[in-house]
């Protein structure tokens, strides 16, 4: 427990639309030299990307359950644009439907940010509350991905040398 006090105490607060005020890299050093092997390996094993139903947390079940629904309602959302239709969705608030992917992806980051402080609420020191910051810190990283700058020279990347080739075969 008096672990769990320091490693919860030692780290930097997260909020949403925040840079990551510290690494994956440097919170799972600091997790795996404050837990015991059995917390760690449960840690370890979660992953935002890659929820199932079966999480060890019962608290991150109801987390699991909604992100199971949240992939559902993104395939159908893409199903039903090749098929022309309305998408039906569950999981998802129907006002997302309207917005342009990028809204659309930060509206559900912000949905699961949400998510994860009712999860968190009231549980102070637990297991329960550095799984969540593990899965806020990979939130917030995936929004700080979210760079024009970044994304231009990306883009520039892919197409520039295909652009280079086409010219090529045109001489």
């Amino acid at each position: 427990m008096s672990n769990l006090v320091y490693l919860m105490c030692s780290l930097p607060s997260l909020s949403f639309g925040q840079s990551p005020p510290i690494s994956m890299e440097e919170f799972t050093s600091d997790a795996k030299s404050q837990l015991n092997r059995k917390s760690f390996a449960k840690l370890e094993a979660i992953d935002i990307q890659n929820m199932s139903l079966n999480s060890t947390k019962a608290e991150l079940k109801k987390f699991s359950a909604m992100f199971t629904g949240l992939k559902e309602d993104i395939s159908e959302i893409r199903h039903a644009k090749t098929q022309r239709r309305s998408p039906r969705i569950s999981a998802l608030p129907k006002t997302i439907l309207a917005k342009n992917p990028f809204e659309r992806e930060m509206d559900i980051l912000k949905w699961q940010w949400e998510e994860l402080d009712s999860i968190e609420a009231g549980k102070t020191f637990t297991l329960t509350e550095v799984l969540v910051y593990k899965l806020k810190l990979q939130i917030l990283t995936r929004l700080d991905s979210f760079n024009t700058e970044k994304g231009s020279k990306i883009l520039a990347s892919v197409v520039n040398p295909a652009k280079k080739k086409e010219e090529q075969w045109q001489e």
